[in-house]
């Protein structure tokens, strides 16, 4: 019988995208495992079909109390040999309880970063995993409908190719739709390139007020998309421009050139980990805050300027070979 593997990943898109090294590392380590990962329903997307995974769990089916005695129960069932816990649960301690104290060691505070953070418990959970593969498997078929979207809106191969993703999940994380639409415009004008803007389909309404300011033209791919299909397209593009959101974590396991805006959050533990990259924000004294409610009117975002995100976006296209280059201002 194979051996069996279990995962407790994250519940959100992002940070389980930051934990796709992890999957990855698991199944090189244990090649003919079942694996089974637990992640919420956002996650879900990600993983589904992937052929990495023999059992996709979605772990809010379970939420309630008797939910998590179900759950608890069908782990125990399963009894897997190794049990990687991204999320600080119990049900090490009831799968694995000779080696429950592997789970209550904690990154030491000099790994900031969550990628970092997610190998550093894969290795002390799981001694001997690394990996070196991809971190996110995306289907031929994922491919295949970017091909039929980009053929349909004739989009000239020639011409570099931006994808830029204004949303995120928080409304204060979001950089100016006058930015975004300037920053567009002189992309199309003075770079040459053809411009797709992306989001989930609850952020339709600010992808629509981006281009309704624009005076170049543009595509609007949001809603036509999965989160899979999503990273199938940021592999046909030169840069990717981004708030700190899913997006960001995608391109970045991805390698994309990257060009991400922070305000409230910190670069350091969410920033682009791809090769080539810049990451702007502003230097004030309350950045990052980390907080939900802004007191000072959003100035972290609303004073980075689309010259210097233009300035950016141009080097790395530019010289695609380039250093990583963390911008700060």
């Amino acid at each position: 019988m194979s051996q069996r593997v279990l995962i407790i990943g994250p519940s959100n898109i992002g940070d389980a995208i930051l934990a796709g090294d992890v999957v990855a590392a698991v199944r090189e380590q244990h090649p003919d495992a079942h694996l089974t990962l637990v992640v919420g329903e956002r996650a879900q997307a990600l993983f589904a079909g992937d052929p990495r995974i023999q059992t996709l769990v979605n772990a809010d089916a379970f939420s309630s109390p008797i939910g998590r005695l179900r759950l608890a129960l069908s782990l125990w069932r399963y009894q897997p040999q190794v049990v990687v816990d991204l999320r600080h649960t119990l049900y090490p301690f009831l799968l694995k309880p000779l080696t429950a104290w592997r789970y209550l060691r904690q990154p030491p505070r000099r790994l900031v970063h969550m990628h970092e953070r997610h190998l550093w418990k894969l290795h002390a959970q799981a001694p001997g995993a690394s990996s070196n593969g991809t971190s996110l498997w995306i289907s031929p078929k994922d491919t295949a409908h970017i091909e039929q979207l980009l053929r349909r809106w004739r989009v000239d191969p020639a011409r570099p190719l931006v994808i830029i993703c204004p949303g995120a999940r928080s409304h204060i994380k979001r950089w100016t739709v006058e930015g975004f639409a300037a920053l567009a415009d002189r992309l199309i004008a003075e770079a040459g390139a053809s411009v797709i803007f992306c989001g989930e389909p609850d952020e339709e309404a600010v992808v629509e007020e981006v281009v309704a300011s624009m005076h170049q033209s543009a595509h609007n791919a949001v809603g036509l998309t999965t989160i899979r299909q999503l990273g199938a397209l940021m592999q046909r593009a030169k840069l990717v421009i981004t708030n700190d959101s899913a997006s960001l974590h995608l391109a970045s396991a991805l390698n994309v050139p990257t060009v991400a805006i922070f305000g409230p959050t910190d670069a350091a533990k969410y920033g682009p980990t791809s090769p080539q990259h810049h990451t702007i924000r502003r230097q004030l004294f309350c950045s990052p805050c980390e907080q939900a409610l802004c007191r000072f009117n959003h100035e972290c975002m609303r004073f980075v300027s689309a010259e210097e995100v233009y300035a950016a976006a141009r080097e790395l296209l530019t010289d695609a070979r380039q250093p990583p280059f963390p911008h700060s201002s």
